[in-house]
C-alpha cells in the first residue's frame, strides 16, 4: 500500500513539474517574440532587464506601493507618464534639480506626465509615501 502511495506521489510531482516547465518555454527568444511596443504605445522593460532607451512615450505604473519600472531609461524628448494602478492615492514629486511641479493626488487610473528634454538622472518619490522612489535616466 505504501509503495502505491509513493508511486502516485512521484507521478503527481512529475506531472506538476512538466506543467511548470511547459509554462517557462516561450519559443527560445527573449521576451517571447514581443517588442517594447504594442498598439503603438511604449511598454516598460520587465523588472531586472535593461532595454534600449524608450522614445516618445515611456510608462511607469504605480503598483503595490512601488514604481514599475523603478528605473526608466529614455531618450531626450521623451514623455514619462505615471499611472496609478493602486486603490490608494499616490502622487509624483520630482526631487531632482529639474524641480517640476508636484502632481495632484492620483486616484486609481489617474495619470501624470513629465517630458524630459535634457540628458541626466532625475529622481522622484511619492510625496505621500516617501519610501516609494524612482529614477528617470535620460540619454542623448
Amino acid at each position: 500500500m505504501m509503495q502505491k502511495s509513493l508511486r502516485a506521489a512521484v507521478v503527481a510531482l512529475a506531472a506538476v513539474l512538466a506543467l511548470v516547465l511547459a509554462g517557462c518555454g516561450g519559443g527560445g527568444g527573449s521576451g517571447g517574440g514581443k517588442s517594447n511596443t504594442e498598439n503603438g504605445a511604449a511598454k516598460a522593460p520587465a523588472a531586472g532587464t535593461e532595454a534600449a532607451p524608450l522614445t516618445g512615450q515611456a510608462p511607469v505604473d504605480i503598483v503595490n506601493f512601488a514604481f514599475t519600472p523603478q528605473k526608466q531609461v529614455v531618450k531626450a524628448g521623451t514623455t514619462v507618464t505615471w499611472t496609478n494602478q493602486d486603490t490608494t492615492i499616490h502622487d509624483i514629486k520630482d526631487t531632482s534639480p529639474l524641480n517640476t511641479p508636484q502632481s495632484k493626488e492620483l486616484n486609481k487610473g489617474d495619470t501624470f506626465s513629465i517630458t524630459y528634454n535634457q540628458p541626466g538622472t532625475y529622481s522622484y518619490i511619492c510625496g505621500i509615501h516617501q519610501y516609494m522612489t524612482g529614477t528617470v535616466v535620460v540619454v542623448a
